[in-house]
């Protein structure tokens, strides 16, 4: 596989009809190139997914398998694409975010999907392959597709890139530029062969920014979440006071995969590192700021509304063991 750049894009498209309505489809993609060794175009895909992580650690997947036993979808004992989906799934999602999708597409056609996505990226796609990568005309021709079947529609596009990834023999270069609702968090991490080392694993450090991505979005909810709890809008023994402290425990696996990739290559981080610790604690000061605590009677409906949930998970826990 040679040379190649590629960035993750969160889009959101907006669908309008002339009454009014409108329908939302948002998602995160990305798109990879597979060459050969004469740097002819083996295969290519465009991955999309509910959250910006999951979308890099499929691409980081792929790009994996491709390197280690060539192209994806020639072979002789077909790809067992939701076996790798269910890997890359991790606990703590699996628990916390019901909503979780994937969409894997070649050549405008879906190869794999889980989860529930809108099916109005898969005419994006279709429109895309025949457009030869001029992917922004792919809106238009959505909106004559759409017509044709009787639904005239006007449809509207926003996208903004959170990834910008640039991978050579030697070294790859992940930028990121995560938007907050109070900042943009804007770093480099530049990972290089050291020693005897021959060839970067492309695939590990897609899976480090992957850990980068998560874990600072997780970082400023843990510390919302952590709030709450203090104040006592989350109870003792909720499902949001096991969500936090599950969350936590997340937060230290993502820093051991960021760990590991700096125990093994040379990696630079430019202005400077991004450390979750500080962001969880910036969080935390915000939140103070602006949620109001409970009053003694909110406090006490909370209480109330706790032990309700708690009896009525008892009554289904003996009901199916029953």
């Amino acid at each position: 596989m040679k040379d190649f750049t590629t960035s993750l894009l969160r889009e959101k498209f907006v669908i309008r009809d002339k009454n009014g309505n409108e329908l939302v489809a948002t998602s995160n993609r990305m798109y990879i190139e597979f060459t050969d060794f004469r740097g002819a175009l083996a295969e290519s895909f465009v991955i999309r997914a509910q959250n910006m992580h999951s979308t890099v650690r499929v691409a980081a997947r792929l790009i994996r398998d491709y390197e280690q036993e060539g192209p994806i979808l020639k072979r002789n004992i077909s790809y067992n694409w939701e076996e790798i989906w269910n890997t890359i799934i991790n606990e703590y999602e699996y628990h916390h975010n019901p909503d979780r999708w994937v969409a894997v597409y070649s050549k405008g056609k879906c190869v794999f999907h889980q989860g529930e996505h809108n099916l109005f990226l898969d005419m994006i796609e279709k429109c895309d392959a025949e457009n030869d990568k001029a992917y922004e005309a792919s809106i238009p021709q959505a909106e004559t597709l759409l017509k044709a079947t009787g639904k005239e529609v006007k449809i509207t596009y926003d996208a903004n890139v959170a990834l910008n990834v640039q991978a050579e023999p030697d070294h790859v270069r992940c930028g990121i530029i995560l938007r907050g609702p109070n900042r943009t968090t804007t770093f480099s991490i530049t990972s290089h062969i050291q020693g005897s080392q021959k060839k970067i694993n492309t695939s590990q450090c897609l899976a480090a920014a992957a850990a980068y991505l998560e874990g600072l979005q997780l970082a400023f909810r843990l510390g919302f979440d952590t709030v709450k709890l203090r104040l006592g809008i989350y109870q003792h023994l909720s499902k949001e006071e096991k969500q936090t402290r599950e969350g936590s425990h997340r937060l230290v696996k993502l820093r051991s995969e960021i760990t590991a990739l700096e125990d093994i290559f040379d990696v630079r981080y430019r202005p400077e590192k991004p450390e979750f610790a500080y962001f969880l604690s910036e969080a935390e000061d915000i939140a103070q700021k602006t949620i109001k605590p409970p009053s003694p009677e909110e406090l006490q409906k909370l209480a109330v509304e706790q032990l309700e949930r708690q009896k009525e998970k008892r009554d289904q826990d003996l009901s199916q063991s029953s």
